[in-house]
């Protein structure tokens, strides 16, 4: 590249760094002109453009720490031998600079530069400063810190944007030469500030806020586990959701399924979460059945989490992006090996003192801030003339109260109409009830580059006819699961199952859902020889599931005591198929029926009755795990409603 046209290309890059580090026009002139001095001198041979540029900028840099480490330094240059300056001073703009970065120290004004300015990653900054990339992301963290106590978020972004201007080669004509450089810089930090918090989202992050909120409702919706206000926080099995009031949208997601602290109605364990000034507190207590009522007891929770909402503030109202660049959503400052990831405000302690303090606080808590829902809100407006809930409309289990910010006491919960549509109530000291609607809706980057997407939640009245768009349409957000196919070498097991697949799909009792999946759990109590024939006394089992993360929940199951008959099928050597089936009636006719199959065969009946789920639970444990296995799915336990998950593996 050609002298001239290097200086001319890159002379404001040189000088607007100078400027940013030396804070004086003069001393930034000075070097600026030294710097391209010593290229003319020396005429390095650049690689590339980026070559280049990281060369300058070092350059730079080290020239601008001599300058300041001298008491007084000024090189003259024989300006006959350089070219015209392309920047006029900035004597317009030059207090709006210094307003920005005089409070910044020097090596966070270097690391601001050279991210929003000259479009560095932070990989890219820690080896051209030959620091490591955790002091970069810190330094420049800190230093967005240090322009928000000076300035709002928004002038401070206002005045980002405008820097970005004065410093992108003071006008269209000298974009041109920059080769459109100023116009995208422009444009990119423009984005990175305008871009919300949903830069700070993870696409794992996303994923499971989507899948927190289209979590099918069994009985309850999502419990609400904090509300001041600034925020709404509300969590069910699969993930913590964070929601910011003023900015109407999910600020941070909590996977509470990797922290496992996902037991919301569990049966021996359940997780606290509670939120106590800005701290949120997340700890499971153990059998809950022996503790009730007993909660002074010596045990203690084996660990606990921490999340501090004013450093989600801070790194909101900073415009974060690198929280969201990397995959690492939750930094844990941990005494454990958990694997948890990196977002700045969340720890994990296992420390016996702090996990005692926060138990207290708990129990201090739940005595004065968690109320029952449907005693608290007794004919509100989102129950019917008989307090009963609408169609299609549930409510969290539970209401908080809570005090605003200018002292008045309030009591809130959450109302779900439809799968998707959170509305908050609230219960106001003078006896007003206000709604506030929810906007709970992500996209995922797939969805931001697909201009048809729509993402509005589906709505539906109080009388709980389906809100929708105007055509109409509903959006189904579930995963759908693969058919269970039994893969095992036990034939009478393969066809029962196979027989259980199709009897139960032609009676409509096979999927509620085409998200869900039907998987069989025969019990066997005793198979007898009668000719070529097997006579197969059982219990068959039906069960339904829906993908929770991590976890098969079962939406729906029963049982259907039978005495079938199978014969050797001719088409398939070694198989069976079905030639009658017997079955018990319900109710007065349940045991009559049993008793009924089960004549001639002594003692068949009692292993009916005596049946305590043991067997039941072994089968379709087993089976569940057959169809993880076959069909490599990321599933770890499935679970009942009320009861502990249980392992697959």
């Amino acid at each position: 590249m050609e002298y001239k046209t290097l200086y001319e290309q890159y002379y404001t890059m040189v000088y607007r760094l100078s400027l940013l580090l030396l804070k004086n026009t003069q001393d930034a002139e000075d070097a600026a002109q030294t710097i391209f001095l010593k290229v003319m001198e020396k005429q390095p041979v650049f690689a590339d453009e980026e070559h280049t540029r990281a060369w300058l900028l070092t350059v730079t840099r080290n020239y601008c720490r001599d300058v300041q480490r001298s008491f007084w330094h000024k090189k003259r240059t024989d300006m006959e031998h350089l070219p015209e300056p392309s920047v006029e001073p900035f004597d317009r703009q030059e207090s709006l600079l210094f307003e920005i970065f005089q409070t910044l120290p020097k090596k966070q004004r270097e690391v601001v530069y050279l991210y929003y300015f000259e479009d560095y990653s932070i990989r890219e900054i820690a080896t051209l400063l030959e620091r490591n990339e955790s002091t970069v992301q810190s330094q420049l963290f800190a230093a967005r810190k240090r322009m928000k106590k000076q300035f709002s978020a928004t002038k401070a972004a206002a005045l980002i944007l405008c820097l970005v201007v004065t410093l992108g080669f003071g006008g269209i004509a000298v974009d041109a030469a920059s080769g459109g450089r100023t116009t995208t810089a422009i444009h990119e930090v423009t984005e990175k500030i305008q871009a919300s918090i949903h830069r700070l989202l993870s696409d794992e992050d996303k994923q499971i806020a989507n899948e927190t909120v289209t979590l099918p409702i069994q009985v309850y919706a999502s419990d609400l586990v904090g509300v001041d206000e600034h925020y709404i926080l509300l969590a069910n099995e699969r993930g913590l959701l964070i929601y910011d009031r003023s900015r109407k949208e999910i600020t941070a997601v909590l996977d509470l399924q990797q922290m496992e602290c996902n037991y919301l109605n569990a049966n021996s364990i359940a997780t606290r979460i509670f939120l106590d000034g800005d701290k949120l507190y997340l700890f499971n207590e153990t059998d809950i059945e022996q503790l009730a009522g007993k909660m002074e007891s010596d045990s203690l929770p084996e660990f606990a989490y921490i999340c501090d909402l004013s450093v989600l503030s801070s790194q909101i109202a900073l415009e974060n992006p690198e929280a969201a660049s990397s995959e690492q959503n939750l930094n844990v400052n941990s005494t454990s090996d958990k694997n948890l990831n990196n977002s700045g405000y969340l720890t994990y302690t296992t420390a016996i003192e702090e996990i005692r303090n926060i138990r207290d606080l708990w129990l201090n808590y739940e005595k004065n801030h968690i109320y029952d829902t449907f005693d608290s809100f007794y004919g509100s407006e989102f129950l019917d003339s008989d307090n009963e809930k609408y169609y299609d409309m549930s409510y969290s289990r539970n209401s908080l109260s809570w005090v605003d910010d200018s002292g008045k006491n309030m009591l809130s919960c959450l109302v779900l109409y439809g799968n998707t549509d959170y509305e908050l109530y609230t219960l106001h000291a003078d006896g007003t009830l206000t709604c506030e609607k929810l906007d709970l809706t992500i996209k995922t980057n797939a969805d931001d580059n697909d201009p048809n997407h729509s993402t509005g939640n589906s709505e539906q009245t109080m009388d709980g006819q389906p809100r929708g768009d105007a055509a109409g349409n509903t959006t189904e957000t579930s995963a759908l699961l693969p058919i269970f196919s039994y893969t095992g070498d036990d034939p009478v097991l393969a066809t029962i199952c196979a027989y259980m697949m199709e009897s139960d799909e032609s009676q409509g009792y096979y999927c509620s859902s085409e998200a869900s999946v039907y998987i069989p759990a025969p019990v066997i109590y005793s198979v007898k020889q009668k000719d070529d024939d097997l006579i197969v006394f059982c219990n068959l089992w039906s069960f339904i599931y829906y993908q929770n993360g991590n976890t098969l929940e079962c939406e729906s199951g029963g049982e259907s005591p039978a005495r079938l008959r199978l014969h050797p099928d001719a088409d398939a050597p070694g198989g069976y198929q079905v030639i009658e089936d017997l079955r018990t009636g319900d109710g007065s006719e349940y045991v009559k029926g049993i008793k009924e199959f089960c004549k001639g065969y002594p003692g068949m009946a009692r292993k009916y009755f005596d049946y305590e789920g043991k067997e039941r639970e072994e089968a379709r444990t087993a089976l569940i795990r057959m169809y993880v296995k076959d069909n490599d799915l990321d599933i770890k336990y499935y679970k009942d409603y009320g009861w502990d998950p249980v392992p697959v593996s």
